[in-house]
C-alpha cells in the first residue's frame, strides 16, 4: 500500500516564503515560527504514516515520523535561512544527522569531529539542541535501522538548497532516491522525488 506525501502545499509554501524573503537574511527563528514549524511538521508526518497501537510496528512507524519530520524541517530551514542543508545518514544504519553546508562544501564528506550541525525543532537528543538522531541512544528505537539509503545512483546523503529543492553534491538537480526504515518484520521505504523533493512512504512489510 502506497501513501503518498501530503507535502505539496508545504512545498508551496516554502517557495513562497523564499520569494517574500529573498532579500532578508536571518540568523534564526522567531519563537512563532519555530511553534509554527513543529506544528505543521508533526501533521504532516501524522498524515503521511499511519499509526500502530504497540510493536516493532508502532516503533518503525515512530521513527518513520521523525525521519521524515526531520526531512520537511531541513527543507524549511534551508529555505528560511537561505542555506544548504544535507541529511547524512550514518553508515551502521543507526540514525543520521542535518549539516549546515557552504556551496563549496557540497562534496565534501560528512565528518563527525568537524560537521556543524543544524539546530533541532524537534529533539536533539541532549546534543547541545542540535540534529542528530542515534537510535542506539533512544530506547524506543533500538530495534530501528535506516537501510539502503541512495541518492542520484551513488550518493548516501540528501541535500537541500536555498529553494527547498533537491541537488547533487555537484550542485546539479537531483534525480532522487530513497532509504528504507526497518523493525523487526516490518518495513517502510521513503522516496524523495527529483527535483522538489516530494516525499512518499510505501510499506514494504509486516502485517496491515
Amino acid at each position: 500500500m502506497q501513501v503518498s506525501g501530503r507535502v505539496h502545499g508545504i512545498n508551496r509554501m516554502m517557495k513562497m516564503q523564499s520569494q517574500i524573503k529573498h532579500t532578508v537574511h536571518r540568523k534564526g527563528w522567531t519563537f512563532i515560527e519555530l511553534l509554527m514549524t513543529i506544528l505543521i511538521l508533526s501533521i504532516a508526518a501524522m498524515a503521511i504514516v499511519p499509526s500502530a497501537s504497540s510493536g516493532a510496528s508502532s516503533s518503525g512507524q515512530s521513527a518513520t515520523r521523525l525521519v521524515v519530520t526531520d526531512i520537511l524541517a531541513a527543507q524549511m530551514d534551508a529555505v528560511a535561512r537561505q542555506e544548504f542543508r544535507r541529511i547524512h545518514f550514518f553508515s551502521d544504519g543507526s540514525g543520521w544527522c542535518i549539516e549546515v553546508l557552504e556551496s563549496g562544501q557540497l562534496a565534501t564528506p560528512y565528518a563527525q569531529s568537524s560537521a556543524v550541525y543544524a539546530d533541532d525543532v524537534t529533539e536533539s537528543q541532549g546534543h547541545n539542541q542540535k540534529s542528530y538522531i542515534d537510535f542506539n541512544q533512544d530506547a524506543r528505537f533500538k530495534n530501528i535501522a535506516i537501510i539502503s539509503p541512495l541518492f542520484d545512483g551513488s550518493n548516501s546523503s540528501l541535500i537541500f538548497d536555498q529553494t527547498g529543492g533537491i541537488i547533487a553534491p555537484d550542485g546539479s538537480p537531483s534525480t532522487g532516491g530513497s532509504f528504507e526504515v526497518h523493525s523487526g518484520s516490518f518495513s517502510w521505504q521513503i522516496q524523495l522525488a527529483p527535483l522538489t523533493g516530494k516525499v512518499t512512504i510505501t510499506k514494504l512489510g509486516g502485517a496491515s
